[in-house]
């Protein structure tokens, strides 16, 4: 069940999906094919929002925080905003430090409009975002067709993220969900429990980068034992630059079947469950919060929201011994990311 509605902005017309499924409602919208809400109950049946979101449609066309958009070309930082394939050097926007280019800089999807097509049946509701990318107009090699497929039944959204080009080219797309299992922001994240499938990191340099894997078990960054946020979060931890965690998961057994990320509110009892197809998940605490006003009033303070980002290996390119990224031309880019929500009173 759906219904379509439309808003105009700025002489733009913005058209937002309403999905309905058992235990779940989720609101879309065609600019950056981005998930306005996620409306789930508790333990007590009360049906609130578990993700960020900003009070004012204008929030979403600057969007410095990627709230619940969909991030390509690439996703992550890349170092010097350059990369090679086949020999030619590719040079990117340098929008993240003056020197390094963050989701794909001014080509982001998250800024961009997605024709939609919609897909109705009883127990599911597919929502068909797809976009052309053009090499004329880019920076990155080749003319892409990118498809995000979002598929909404009882209790669970699935994402697919599909991609062809005609000329090899850097692909890494993910979902830039900021989670909060309260409902309705009414706290913030760290008291939620976590666990993550992972005794393996991306370390970064000074300008977050990532540039090497380290062990991650009995460090801040060890949440292979289902705790409480909080746990890692050291006296001296703002004193780094990242304020928090930032950094690339390694996922220990990269399968769909594999329990990869289960996060939990004790206060709401509300459970998600993540299963991917992407051999890394990005874990951001929500470090760095802007001025936008979010929806119910709420303050965007720090640690408001966390993000579970799946996908390749961000500046994998960059790194010797890693998935590079590089989508080969006439190759088909296909990945998938489930989320399962549900309530465990104990």
């Amino acid at each position: 069940m759906y219904s379509v509605n439309f808003q105009q902005l700025n002489n733009k017309k913005f058209t937002f999906i309403e999905v309905k499924q058992k235990n779940i409602e989720i609101t879309f919208m065609d600019y950056g094919a981005t998930i306005m809400s996620i409306i789930v109950p508790d333990n007590k049946g009360n049906m609130e929002t578990v993700i960020m979101g900003y009070q004012n449609l204008e929030s979403y066309l600057e969007n410095d925080m990627y709230l619940n958009a969909i991030i390509g070309p690439t996703s992550g930082r890349i170092q010097n905003a350059t990369f090679s394939i086949n020999n030619k050097k590719y040079k990117l926007d340098k929008n993240f430090l003056g020197t390094e280019n963050l989701h794909g800089g001014k080509e982001c999807f998250a800024f961009k409009f997605f024709s939609y097509e919609i897909i109705d049946n009883p127990n599911e509701t597919k929502i068909i975002f797809t976009i052309e990318k053009h090499a004329e107009n880019s920076s990155y090699p080749g003319n892409q067709i990118i498809k995000i497929i979002y598929t909404v039944k009882e209790g669970e959204l699935l994402i697919e993220f599909i991609g062809e080009t005609d000329e090899d080219t850097l692909l890494n797309l993910t979902n830039h969900a900021y989670f909060n299992l309260s409902g309705n922001m009414k706290n913030d994240i760290l008291n939620h429990k976590l666990f993550v499938n992972s005794s393996k990191h991306m370390e970064l340099n000074t300008k977050f980068i990532p540039y090497k894997i380290d062990d991650s078990i009995n460090t801040r960054f060890d949440y292979t034992k289902f705790k409480k946020i909080k746990n890692n979060f050291y006296d001296g931890i703002y004193n780094l630059k990242t304020k928090g965690i930032d950094e690339p998961f390694i996922l220990d057994n990269v399968s769909f079947d594999c329990l990869q990320v289960k996060y939990k509110d004790e206060v709401s009892h509300r459970v998600l469950k993540i299963y991917t197809t992407y051999p890394v998940i990005v874990v951001y605490t929500h470090n760095y919060p802007n001025n936008s006003d979010l929806l119910f009033g709420v303050i965007n303070k720090r640690h408001l929201g966390i993000c579970f980002e799946a996908q390749l290996p961000p500046n994998g390119i960059n790194i010797n011994g890693i998935d590079n990224g590089i989508l080969r031309k006439n190759e088909k880019y296909y990945h998938k990311t489930l989320f399962k929500f549900s309530v465990d009173p104990k």
